[in-house]
Parts: C-alpha cells; sequence; structure tokens
C-alpha cells in the first residue's frame, strides 16, 4: 500500500472507530424499551465502552511497541467486528453491555495507534495538517453515528445497525493489514519508556489537559442526544441536531490548516476552551433542540482547536517515549470520557442535566485558562 492510501486508511481508522462510539447514542432510550431496562442502566453501555477504551490501552500500548502499529491495528479492529454482532445478537441488557466493553477494548487500539505511526513517519513541522485530517475524521464519525442511528432506529430496529457496522468493520481489516509497517523509534523497555514518560512534566500536564477536554468534550457530549430525547424531542432529532458537533469540527479543523502555521498554539487552546466555557453555559440554561444545536455546535469548534493543539503538542512532549506517551494521551482523553458519561447518567436518572452543565461551566474555564497558560510556558523543540 503506498503513502496515499495509507493516508486514506488511516484516518478512515479513526473514523470508523469514532462511529463505534457514537452510533448507540441516540439508541439508548429505543435499547432500553426493547430490553425491558431503565435508561439510566443501559446508559452503562455507553460508559463501559469508554472505560475499555481507555483501560485497554495499557494492552494494546505495549503491544503496539513490541508487535508493530499495524499488526495491533489489524487484530484489534478483527475483535471489534466480533464485539459488535455480538451487540446485534444481544438477548439482554447485561450481554449488551458486555459486547460494547468488549468492542470498546478492541478499538482502544486504534487511537493511540494511528497517532503513534503518523508520529513515527511524518516530521514534526507536517504533524499538524495531519492530526487536522484525524480530527476532521473523528468529528465526521460523531456526526454521522449520531444522524445515521438516530434515522436508522426510526425505520428499522437498533439490532441492525449493529450489525451492518459489524460487516464494514470485517471489511476493514484486511485494508489495515497491507499498511507499510513505520519504524520503531522506542526499542527501550516498556518499563523504562514508562519511568522516562513519568518523569516528564509536560507530558503528564497534556494528560490531565486531555483528561478534562474528555469530561467535557466526549462524556458530557455522549449524553445531549439523551437529555433531549428527556425533553420530548424524538430519537431523528436528537440525532441530527447532536451531528452539529462533527460539522463544525470537520470545518474548523479544515480552515485551521490555513493557519496553523501563523497563530500562536496558547491563541488556539484558549479560543478553544472559551468555546467550551460557551457550551456549557448554553446548556445549563436550557435543553432543547434549539440549544443542543448551539451547544453541540460550540463544542465542535472547540474540539477542533483544542483537541487538535493537544495531540500535537503530545507528540513532542513525549517525543522519546511516543508510543507509551500517545497511548496516556489517549488512556486520559477516554477516562475523561467515561467519566463524564458516568456523571452524564447519572443526571439522566435524575433529571438533572441543568445543574450538571451548571458544574460544567467551571471544568471548562480551568481548561481554557490552564491550557493557555501551560502552553504559553512550553518550548517546542524543533526538529
Amino acid at each position: 500500500m503506498n503513502a496515499t492510501s495509507a493516508g486514506f486508511v488511516l484516518p478512515f481508522a479513526i473514523f470508523w472507530s469514532t462511529l463505534d462510539r457514537s452510533l448507540i447514542l441516540p439508541l439508548i432510550p429505543s435499547i432500553a424499551s426493547d430490553l425491558g431496562a431503565q435508561v439510566s442502566v443501559t446508559a452503562f453501555a455507553i460508559t463501559g465502552h469508554a472505560l475499555a477504551y481507555a483501560l485497554f490501552q495499557i494492552v494494546w500500548g505495549p503491544l503496539s511497541t513490541t508487535w508493530g502499529r499495524v499488526r495491533v491495528l489489524t487484530l484489534s479492529t478483527a475483535l471489534a467486528a466480533v464485539a459488535n454482532l455480538a451487540s446485534a445478537l444481544a438477548p439482554d441488557v447485561t450481554l449488551l453491555i458486555v459486547a460494547r466493553i468488549a468492542s470498546g477494548g478492541a478499538f482502544a487500539a486504534t487511537f493511540a495507534a494511528v497517532l503513534t505511526y503518523v508520529g513515527d513517519m511524518l516530521p514534526y513541522a507536517k504533524r499538524p495538517a495531519a492530526m487536522s485530517n484525524l480530527a476532521t475524521a473523528t468529528a465526521l464519525g460523531l456526526a454521522a453515528g449520531t444522524l445515521i442511528a438516530g434515522a436508522a432506529v426510526t425505520w428499522t430496529s437498533w439490532r441492525w445497525v449493529f450489525a451492518a457496522f459489524a460487516v464494514g468493520t470485517a471489511i476493514l481489516v484486511p485494508l489495515l493489514a497491507r499498511l507499510p509497517d513505520a519504524p520503531t523509534l522506542d526499542e527501550t523497555r516498556v518499563i523504562a519508556q514508562a519511568a522516562r514518560l513519568f518523569r516528564t512534566p509536560w507530558a503528564l500536564l497534556v494528560c490531565g489537559l486531555s483528561l478534562l477536554e474528555g469530561i467535557l468534550l466526549i462524556g458530557f457530549f455522549n449524553l445531549l442526544p439523551v437529555a433531549l430525547q428527556q425533553a420530548g424531542e424524538a430519537a431523528f432529532v436528537s440525532g441530527a441536531v447532536t451531528a452539529a458537533f462533527g460539522v463544525a469540527v470537520v470545518v474548523v479543523s479544515q480552515l485551521m490548516k490555513l493557519v496553523v502555521g501563523r497563530v500562536r498554539q496558547w491563541v488556539l487552546l484558549a479560543t478553544g476552551g472559551s468555546c467550551a466555557v460557551a457550551a456549557m453555559a448554553v446548556l445549563a440554561l436550557q435543553i432543547s433542540a434549539a440549544s443542543v444545536l448551539l451547544g453541540a455546535t460550540l463544542m465542535g469548534v472547540g474540539w477542533a482547536l483544542a483537541h487538535t493543539t493537544l495531540q500535537t503538542w503530545m507528540t513532542d512532549a513525549a517525543a522519546d517515549t511516543r508510543a507509551l506517551g500517545m497511548t496516556l494521551f489517549s488512556i486520559s482523553l477516554m477516562l475523561g470520557g467515561a467519566t463524564g458519561a458516568a456523571f452524564g447518567a447519572l443526571a439522566a436518572d435524575r433529571h438533572a442535566f441543568g445543574t450538571l452543565f451548571v458544574w460544567a461551566v467551571g471544568g471548562a474555564l480551568v481548561f481554557a485558562v490552564g491550557g493557555a497558560v501551560a502552553r504559553t510556558r512550553y518550548n517546542v523543540r524543533e526538529r
């Protein structure tokens, strides 16, 4: 496979793994009704998926170093295909949750492996554009997942959504297997890498920011369709308006390519964090189709500006232990997502989304100010 093909397959793998996370978001009420379970219990399929996505990277990260990025991507995607087929066939909510945890654990390999692969293959100057493409792929996955699933459940069963996704995942496996191997830049043992990584304050700080970003822009976002359906909107509407997140990320990520070399990184973080603050404030005031549309759009703009900047920052801050560093970065992000989803499920059970987003305003302020100040103090090591 040549570089052009790899430039398509890698973003598509990110898109597909994100689609796995977003497909279920508008389906929770329908699944709960069909399986005779509470919405708060069924929503644990989201939390469990995010938690497994975070924790299983502890397994995939070292394997990525010893086996190689391509082999790990191929194996994990094959396992995800099986897990999604199990999701489609689940007879009760317990087995559905188990299948979603398995899918999250399998796709846990994708994000960090692809980011590490890009860091291994490209010089620092070319990474921001590549990261923008990956952010766009993530956004398309979020947008397409909520939109497609919200529409599909209106006309067919949620089981067919997972069955179709399982087939698509199986098709992706041989495409990943044909990727060229990346050079191995970190040959030292995992324990030695971990010791060096945990002695790198900047890398740990970026991971802390990633954790907070995950709570705000993954975990809380994941429960927006449920919040909107609790407010009386249909599944299709909830999926359609939350898809604005993806549209915003696509547009802003592509525009960033025009200015990324001329705008300071701390400005991008400050602006992205400010958008997150505004989004949480809008959602704290009211949950409606209009407010969620605006809130999801602002969250998307914030993600495009802040997350792409954090990803690029981490590839440099953990340059000497990149595979493990990007794994820790992704773990932090998804642990944040799982934490946010857990708080969101609790808010759904108590119909307390307004209170949740009031607290989120404070968290977004910390993210915006802390990220901007930290980035001004960091000097990029030119390569």
